[in-house]
């Protein structure tokens, strides 16, 4: 499904800020305070800012390094005042989903969260502008112990689904019938399956109409070129092999507890797999095994954008959130996320950074899906049908 991916803050008028937490607070206290007074000639006022989100969440890095940055800077140089902000992060004043109403209960006074939207509806958001952020791709991600445990290379991952197939066979162990660890884990949605029909032969398309792109797509046409055809074959032998979970609870807890030795995850998620997993087991990436061995397509783009909202029909409030906008696409700020996340950046300059070469040298599984995505056709796409 096609997403636009906002940030957004809610925010109140600043009148009181009573209450205490044990929220972090980038405030002095007592003579330090006093004197800190003192010396800027400023008077001082607290603005209490929470997250559901936690602290080490790419969004938060942003908006302290963006929002909470500028935000102190332009009421330092502009006014006769300094913020002491009251920062509560991961949920200890708001939990996850509730920051609106954090800020209309008065527990802060700024609430942070990320909305997602459907790209269908944008139109009755009185969408200005939306800017591509991030990119993102599918992968195969494997354990290496377990491949060499079994004697499989961890140097050779599956290039197919049929060797796919023979892998998850081996990685399979089983006390009886039950199986108490799998060889893979994925659930086919539309998502995947896009990409095993895109990727056949040189190219597919999901649709008609190029999957949309040249006029509406009114209807699949992959059950009448042979595609689905072809990858429901080759998948049986996955499914035959009975080692395989078809459903997904929370795939990347489970990786980490090496409950499977094989799964398919965007990109997206090397961030998160790398701090779950730490230096409990030797893991890597691969490209997404193909249908047949000599399909050329590849794989599809996927991710999200910016999105640029004007309701009140403000050109102000759309001049600053321009600023913001230019600001998560800067190189040094796509690279930070890219970093915390395993997101493809869409600003190509960020390769021309001089710490880029190194980063990569050393972490070199960040760079598999960007080296997939340059090998792919175009034409390789998710279907344009929202």
């Amino acid at each position: 499904m096609a997403l636009g991916l906002a940030a957004i803050m809610a925010m109140t008028a600043m009148t009181g800020c009573g209450g205490r937490s044990s929220a972090k607070t980038d405030s002095t206290t007592g003579g330090d305070k006093k004197q800190a007074e003192a010396t800027s000639g400023k008077e001082k006022i607290t603005l209490r800012i929470g997250s559901g989100h936690s602290e080490s969440n790419p969004w938060i890095t942003a908006l302290e390094d963006y929002f909470v940055k500028n935000v102190s800077e332009r009421v330092s140089e502009e006014t006769n005042y300094e913020i002491d902000w009251v920062k509560s992060y991961g949920g200890s004043v708001i939990s996850l989903g509730n920051e609106l109403q954090g800020v209309q209960d008065g527990l802060v006074d700024i609430g942070c969260t990320i909305l997602v939207f459907e790209a269908s509806r944008l139109p009755l958001q009185d969408m200005v502008y939306s800017m591509p952020f991030s990119c993102s791709a599918i992968m195969l991600y494997y354990n290496c112990d377990m491949f060499r445990e079994v004697g499989l290379d961890p140097n050779t991952p599956p290039t197919t689904i049929a060797e796919m197939a023979d892998d998850i066979s081996k990685l399979m162990v089983k006390d009886g019938d039950t199986v108490t660890r799998y060889g893979l884990n994925v659930a086919v949605r539309r998502y995947q399956l896009a990409n095993w029909i895109g990727g056949q032969g040189d190219y597919n398309f999901f649709g008609d109409n190029e999957g949309g792109r040249t006029a509406p797509m009114t209807k699949v046409t992959f059950g009448e070129d042979g595609t689905l055809r072809n990858f429901l074959t080759e998948w049986q032998k996955v499914i035959a092999t009975g080692g395989y979970k078809p459903y997904e609870d929370d795939i990347n807890e489970e990786f980490s507890l090496e409950l499977f030795g094989m799964a398919i995850m965007s990109t997206a998620r090397i961030g998160k797999i790398k701090s779950l997993v730490g230096d409990k087991f030797e893991w890597n990436v691969a490209a997404l095994p193909k249908v047949n061995a000599d399909d050329k397509g590849g794989i599809a783009v996927g991710g999200s954008c910016v999105v640029m909202f004007d309701p009140d029909n403000d050109p102000a409030q759309v001049d600053a959130t321009w600023e913001f906008v230019q600001f998560m696409v800067s190189a040094e700020e796509q690279f930070q996320f890219h970093q915390a996340t395993g997101y493809i950046p869409v600003n190509k300059t960020v390769y021309n950074l001089p710490e880029a070469d190194k980063w990569f040298e050393e972490n070199p599984m960040y760079k598999v899906a960007i080296d997939c995505i340059h090998a792919s056709n175009p034409n390789v796409q998710e279907p344009f049908d929202i």
